[in-house]
């Protein structure tokens, strides 16, 4: 019993540690007409964070596009998040740009496919999305093993996401999408381990992944550390928004054998 408390009471902490975070982070360049200029959205999840969200903008805000960092999950429902981020569209006039450029984590994915369902936007350029065979299962899991626990740290909007019938993703032919596949387990999943692996096999192929992608990465990095390790992820992610692909020489091929592995090294 008390070893049981005692998970309840680290994974709550491994939760709740990014659910408190900033209102809208934006940078604009007012200095040219919005036709002129590239968006970037930078769609979090529930590993956002304040600490995140800096490094975010300290990175991107030295690239030459407008950066935009929508604070729309944490929500009452994740309809009201799918609202919020309508609202967020239409407040900062992003389909008025003549370019957008995105980056998408796990739960910022549903809801940019959300918006663009039934909101489309034709000046879509690429998507690099945050990948893991891992921590995808995560709402799932956290709701299935510690439902008050996910509750407490996320709200409801968890649930709605382990529950959830995925939107279809963009598929327009002159959209580029792009795949950085985290190769490391997050805390809270190892705590999850046998959770999530009862839920089926974890296929790291990132042609299985997303067969729609033109192409991918693998990076030793957890959920969490793909919000501020923009030492390793910046120049591949520039790269690909500039040439469709990422440079040679990074991994096509999972790293690890196990990801649950804590023995993993960690990129330095």
């Amino acid at each position: 019993m008390m070893y049981r408390v005692g998970l309840t009471a680290v994974a709550f902490l491994l939760l709740v540690q990014s659910a408190v975070w900033a209102q809208h982070w934006t940078q604009i360049n007012h200095d040219k007409s919005v036709s002129e200029k590239t968006a970037l959205l930078i769609m979090n999840g529930f590993g956002g964070s304040k600490s995140g969200c800096k490094a975010q903008m300290e990175f991107w805000g030295n690239q030459g596009v407008d950066v935009f960092i929508p604070d729309v999950l944490l929500r009452k429902s994740l309809g009201a998040s799918s609202s919020a981020m309508h609202e967020f569209m239409e407040e900062y006039a992003i389909a008025e740009y003549g370019d957008v450029k995105a980056i998408c984590y796990i739960a910022g994915a549903f809801l940019l496919h959300t918006e663009i369902e039934s909101h489309p936007l034709p000046n879509l350029s690429a998507i690099i999305y945050d990948r893991s065979p891992t921590q995808e299962r995560a709402p799932k899991a956290v709701v299935w093993e510690m439902p008050f626990v996910g509750w407490l740290a996320m709200g409801p909007v968890l649930k709605d996401l382990a529950e959830a019938t995925w939107p279809e993703p963009p598929n327009a032919p002159g959209i580029r999408k792009g795949l950085a596949i985290e190769n490391r387990a997050t805390n809270i999943m190892r705590i999850l381990e046998a959770t999530a692996r009862s839920m089926g096999p974890l296929d790291y192929d990132w042609r299985a992944i997303d067969p729609s992608a033109s192409d991918a990465f693998h990076v030793g990095l957890d959920h969490n550390m793909m919000y501020v390790r923009w030492d390793l992820l910046g120049e591949p992610y520039v790269y690909f928004f500039e040439n469709g692909r990422f440079p040679e020489g990074l991994p096509r091929q999972p790293i690890f054998d196990n990801p649950f592995d804590k023995s993993n090294p960690i990129p330095q």
